[in-house]
C-alpha cells in the first residue's frame, strides 16, 4: 500500500524537476545563497535587491561642453566676439566594482552579477546630464599700438 502510494508522488516529483529545467545559477552556490536566500540573519532583501540594482547600473558621463566668450576693449570702445571651442569627446564611465560585504562567497563580479539577475534585475546604462562650463577672456588694447 505505501509503495503504491510512494512511487506515483515520486515519478510526479521526478517529472516536475525535469519540465522545470534548472540551470543551477540561482541557488546552487554559496553567491547566489547570500544574495537571493530568505534565511533568517541575512541582510534584509529589500537592501539586497537595491544593491543588486544599484550595482547593475553604469553611468555614462559625458564632458562638460565648455564656451569660451573673449571681450576685446580699445579706449572708448568694447567689442564681444563670441567663439565655442572645439571639443573632444571623452565620456566617463562609472560602474560599480565592489561586491557587498554580506556576499563573500562572491568571489568575482560577474559572480555577484549571475545572482542579481535570478531576481530578474538586469545590466542598465543611463547617462548623466552634460555639463556647461563657460570661460571668459578679457584683453584690452590700446588705440595708439595700432599706429
Amino acid at each position: 500500500m505505501k509503495a503504491a502510494v510512494l512511487v506515483p508522488a515520486l515519478a510526479v516529483a521526478a517529472l516536475a524537476g525535469a519540465i522545470q529545467g534548472r540551470d543551477g545559477h540561482c541557488g546552487g552556490d554559496n553567491c547566489a545563497r547570500q544574495v537571493t536566500g530568505t534565511r533568517p540573519g541575512l541582510t534584509p532583501i529589500s537592501s539586497r535587491r537595491a544593491d543588486c540594482s544599484n550595482f547593475m547600473k553604469t553611468t555614462v558621463v559625458p564632458d562638460a561642453t565648455t564656451t569660451t566668450i573673449t571681450v576685446t576693449a580699445t579706449h572708448g570702445e568694447t567689442r564681444h566676439v563670441r567663439r565655442d571651442g572645439a571639443l573632444e569627446y571623452r565620456a566617463a564611465t562609472e560602474a560599480p566594482t565592489v561586491i557587498p560585504a554580506y556576499a563573500p562567497g562572491c568571489r568575482e563580479l560577474r559572480n555577484y552579477s549571475s545572482a542579481c539577475s535570478c531576481w530578474g534585475i538586469t545590466a542598465v546604462a543611463t547617462t548623466a546630464a552634460r555639463a556647461t562650463k563657460t570661460e571668459t577672456v578679457t584683453v584690452t588694447t590700446d588705440a595708439c599700438e595700432d599706429l
